[in-house]
């Protein structure tokens, strides 16, 4: 009753500040701009350094990567025109055949005529320069260690280069998605003056005006068009596209509503009051698009506590999952996920676990991140909702870093926690043994196994075989139960044309805004 009051009260609010003050004058915009609301000045516009995710949603229109993920979560050739994988695991040894882990080889064959932003033309030189850098320690790359699978990198021609890997690793193409730089611009760069350089990118777009800490504006590369790719649209779309901070995100509708930006991610609070208000100037001024980040939300159980019975997390796997609890919880706020595993995969559903009841009270502790709201709110829900099971929860709201340094040190009995990774099926960080990110503190040789053999085996039909019996291996023993995909929301202008494409999933390297084929203003 308390969420539904302060949606009601928060959209009144908004109405009243629309009827009483025109707060945002109307602002002409031509058709060849689209304006996008972003929340933050991002902190560094070099690709190398954009971790944040208004930053990676800048960057992905100036750079691009070897491979990319596609409007379903799919990898695709972005760069990369051919690939060859040379794997030779099977050798004779006294006329037997041994299976060996060899390193293997992957030959690459770029797009031609692609050109950097300053003209140059994209070329080996510029992967392998790239991946140099990224190496090299004295630049601080975030994401270095995305990078151990790369034991050599080496130009063969102009648009060929072959990787070494030391052995087999399924999700190579997924880590290939950083962006390629410009060897002419990083050529001899020092660390210190690299980092704040406005670098070119081979993207449809290059940055044109950047004014921190209020607006950055890109221009269409015309020497750029990549075949087939959907965000390669000279004289198809916008030739600007202009980002706009908005430094307090519940303006975001009003925005919208008076024509001042096109396009803006809103709060779940903004989301709701849209599905609620009865007001026809929200609906006509701006329609409500939903998508998924591949990650989810889950309920921890510390295996080191006498307590934690499996038939207890049976009992919760039952509620969560085969019950409608989630259902009544998130109101069309997600969706539920039903394997850790395999959460693009259809082919897995929930299960009724068999369970004793618990003839006496048993009391625990369940810890989450203080600083979300719904995971606060779920805590007080499943509170609630498991009296009737003899279970009692005692809710305890923690800062994030208190709370991931509790939930190492296993100073918790259940714990609510959430994560966002690059879309593949691997979850070692979460389940392997010495995982820092195994709160659960689970140990099983037979996960482990199908774990190591889940990231090198190559062929996909097989590798979803082994996370099939990876997703068996977790439902005998329970060590965290998944529970939802969160839906996030973008406001759309009613005078722009909502693609026919565009994305579902977005992972940790990905935006809603990826793909723009299609988005013209009517």
């Amino acid at each position: 009753m308390k969420v539904k009051k302060s949606i009601s009260t928060l959209c009144l609010i908004i109405l009243i500040i629309m009827t009483c003050v025109n707060l945002f004058p109307d602002s002409a915009s031509t058709g060849e701009t689209l304006r996008i609301g972003i929340n933050e000045f991002p902190a560094s516009l070099n690709p190398v350094y954009a971790s944040t995710e208004t930053s990676q949603a800048i960057i992905n229109k100036v750079f691009n990567g070897l491979f990319y993920f596609d409007e379903k979560g799919n990898i695709q050739k972005e760069l990369a025109d051919k690939v060859h994988i040379k794997n030779n695991d099977i050798i004779k040894k006294n006329k037997t055949a041994v299976k060996t882990e060899n390193p293997v080889e992957i030959i690459i064959e770029l797009k031609k005529n692609i050109f950097f932003s300053d003209g140059k033309e994209l070329t080996a030189d510029d992967v392998v320069a790239t991946v140099e850098l990224l190496q090299d320690k004295r630049f601080r790359y975030p994401y270095v260690s995305n990078l151990q699978f790369i034991q050599r990198i080496e130009k063969i021609n102009g648009h060929r280069l072959k990787i070494t890997m030391p052995y087999r690793f399924a999700p190579w193409k997924a880590y290939l998605t950083f962006k390629i730089l410009n060897s002419r611009e990083i050529k001899n760069v020092s660390p210190e003056s690299f980092r704040d350089m406005l670098l070119s990118g081979t993207g449809p777009y290059k940055y044109k005006t950047v004014k921190k800490p209020t607006k950055i504006i890109l221009e269409l590369n015309h020497a750029n068009i990549i075949p087939g790719h959907p965000a390669s649209m000279p004289g198809k779309g916008f030739r600007l596209i202009e980002y706009i901070v908005i430094s307090y995100t519940h303006l975001a509708p009003l925005k919208l509503i008076n024509n001042e930006i096109d396009i803006c991610e809103l709060q779940p609070e903004n989301a709701a009051a849209y599905k609620q208000t009865k007001s026809k100037k929200w609906h006509q001024s701006f329609s409500l698009l939903k998508y998924k980040k591949f990650g989810y939300t889950y309920l921890v159980f510390n295996l080191r506590n006498s307590l934690i019975t499996k038939n207890l997390r049976a009992l919760f796997y039952n509620l969560l999952l085969k019950g409608d609890f989630l259902d009544r919880f998130l109101k069309d706020r997600g969706e539920r996920v039903a394997s850790p595993f395999l959460l693009l995969n259809s082919k897995v559903k929930p299960v009724q676990l068999k369970t004793t009841p618990l003839e006496t009270p048993i009391h625990l502790n369940i810890l989450t991140n203080s600083e979300s709201k719904l995971r606060k709110q779920l805590v007080l829900f499943l509170r609630e909702e498991l009296k009737s099971f003899n279970i009692n929860l005692q809710p305890v709201f923690l800062e994030y870093h208190t709370f991931r340094g509790y939930l190492k040190k296993g100073r918790y009995d259940i714990g609510v926690s959430a994560f966002i990774l690059d879309i593949d099926y691997d979850m070692t960080d979460i389940f392997s043994s010495d995982s820092y990110f195994n709160y659960a503190h689970f140990r099983s040789p037979e996960m482990d196994a199908l774990l190591h053999q889940g990231l090198r085996e190559l062929d996909p039909g097989k590798r979803e075989e082994i996370y099939l019996n990876a997703h068996r291996v977790w439902l005998e023993n329970l060590p965290l139960i998944p529970l939802f995909n969160l839906y996030y929301y973008v406001g759309v202008s009613r005078h722009i044309r909502i693609p026919s494409r565009r994305v579902e999933i977005v992972g940790s390297v990905g935006d809603f805004l990826y793909n723009i084929l299609g988005w013209k203003r009517l």
